[in-house]
């Protein structure tokens, strides 16, 4: 037995609250993963799990032990990485968690072009709920700047600035009156994701505050929130860069340019360590560089 595996698997039962799934994850047999955790408890002199027989839970002492775990191994990972790099070609996996929007609209392309570049990785994309903190289990998180995110164990790095407005389909503006106040649009109908519903506003760029009072759909599904919109259910306030297509095609348009969001910022989170691993500088430094000549253009 050896003290990383034995970490890992910890971690990966961390993880999935299954002896089961973790095993399943390092090709382990349940019983091996068992022996590997009794054996890290014996050297640590603490019980890190309670087992039942449905699920596994951290006791106060896994708790704690699991963030130094993480960070030890990441570290491990990412020194490795970082040495073979400069001789081999990036390969294995890539764990990436976004929001459905940032996902299909800004990720995807990029994705494309980054496997294009390094055929011998894999990417597994992830859905992040919107308005969730980044999940601590993905080599990489990409979402909007959470001021309130506070994490020893992770780092984040500012990809892009962005400012949502609002748009609507051109057969529904023709069914109503100009729109040329913010009191007019007020009375329309809006489209909302569950996050922007809870938070019951926006804050725009000249320090006033749009209030949600008025809406009569919410999802967190992106392509529907886009089809009720181009269908003319009400107007939707929604960063120009996840709808390039729908705006290029005409099937939505802008409402009041000149009302815009505060200035938002889309970051990437990943695991601190002494080493960051090659793949995952790779893709930040690929996704930025793209978003910049996206943003320019």
């Amino acid at each position: 037995m050896d003290w990383l595996n034995a970490a890992r698997s910890f971690t990966w039962l961390a993880q999935t609250g299954s002896f089961t799934k973790a095993a399943e994850q390092l090709s382990i047999s349940p019983s091996a993963m068992s022996k590997r955790i009794d054996w890290l408890e014996q050297q640590l002199g603490q019980s890190l799990l309670v087992r039942t027989t449905r699920q596994v839970n951290l006791t106060e002492q896994g708790l704690a032990f699991l963030p130094k775990a993480q960070r030890w191994i990441n570290d491990f990972d990412a020194m490795l990485d970082d040495a073979q790099s400069a001789h081999t070609e990036p390969q294995g996996s890539l764990k990436i968690a976004a929001t459905q929007a940032v996902g299909s609209t800004v990720l995807m392309p990029n994705i494309k072009s980054f496997l294009a570049l390094y055929p011998r990785l894999t990417i597994h994309l992830n859905v992040l709920p919107p308005g969730a903190p980044p999940d601590l289990h993905h080599d990489l998180v990409i979402t909007r700047y959470h001021e309130e995110f506070d994490s020893t164990a992770h780092v984040g790095k500012r990809l892009i600035d962005y400012q949502m407005q609002i748009f609507a389909a051109p057969d529904y503006l023709k069914q109503h009156p100009p729109i040329t106040t913010l009191k007019e649009v007020a009375k329309h109908k809006m489209l909302l994701t569950n996050y922007y519903q809870k938070k019951g506003g926006l804050i725009l760029d000249d320090g006033r505050v749009f209030t949600f009072e008025n809406y009569n759909f919410v999802t967190d599904h992106l392509d529907a929130i886009l089809k009720a919109a181009i269908q003319g259910m009400g107007l939707i306030f929604i960063s120009p860069h996840y709808i390039e297509r729908e705006v290029q095609l005409g099937l939505l348009v802008p409402v009041m340019p000149q009302v815009r969001s505060a200035v938002k910022q889309l970051w990437a989170y990943y695991p601190k360590a002494s080493f960051t691993p090659y793949k995952t500088k790779l893709f930040i430094e690929h996704l930025k560089t793209n978003l910049r000549n996206v943003v320019r253009s």
